[in-house]
């Protein structure tokens, strides 16, 4: 994806992509063993190749993004230990924790809710439950702006060949975070 003729490429083989996909997601629906790996395929040709680079078994995730008001780095922590946003100490560890708000199942807006439809449908609970802390908003412990953590994230994470090809399917604006805090706004 970070090839520069990345979107010629794929625009030419986007039946077999869509095989591809088609295959692996038959294939999930068998519930094997290497799920996980296999998910973050299917997001890969899904067009989210982001996700499926970052995207764990939530038994003890952690996701650096950076706060879209005060640009504070914010450690968001999703598994075992709990699910928080903090800023991490070398010394003392992650601190000034605040408790993430995990987006309501009927909420999700895509790529989100149709990840955690694909792990609901195939039992995969661990990962819907993430999948919904991941989509939903954290604190900044810096400065207290809510902000949604998956368009922090995609912001961060984006390969830049994809930034306006995402934007355009998604029907969002590359505007450089400001959406992650207005669609955290409301309490």
């Amino acid at each position: 994806m970070r090839h520069p003729d990345a979107e010629a490429l794929l625009a030419s083989c986007s039946n077999e992509i869509a095989r591809l996909r088609h295959l692996v997601d038959q294939k999930l629906r068998t519930r094997p063993a290497d799920y996980n790996r296999l998910f973050g395929d299917l997001l890969a040709l899904a067009g989210h190749p982001h996700w499926s680079a970052s995207l764990g078994d939530f038994d003890d995730d952690f996701y650096a993004v950076s706060c879209p008001h005060c640009e504070a780095e914010v450690t968001i922590a999703v598994g075992g230990y709990g699910c928080y946003s903090a800023m991490r100490d070398w010394d003392r560890g992650d601190v000034e924790r605040r408790t993430l708000r995990p987006a309501p199942a009927e909420e999700l807006r895509d790529p989100g809710g149709w990840m955690h439809a694909t792990a609901g449908r195939d039992g995969q609970h661990r990962l819907a439950e993430g999948i919904r802390h991941v989509f939903g908003c954290a604190e900044c412990p810096a400065c207290g702006t809510v902000f949604n953590i998956a368009e922090a994230h995609t912001a961060a994470n984006l390969p830049p060949v994809l930034e306006t090809y995402v934007a355009a399917a998604h029907d969002r604006p590359a505007d450089g975070g400001e959406s992650a805090v207005r669609a955290c706004s409301s309490p």
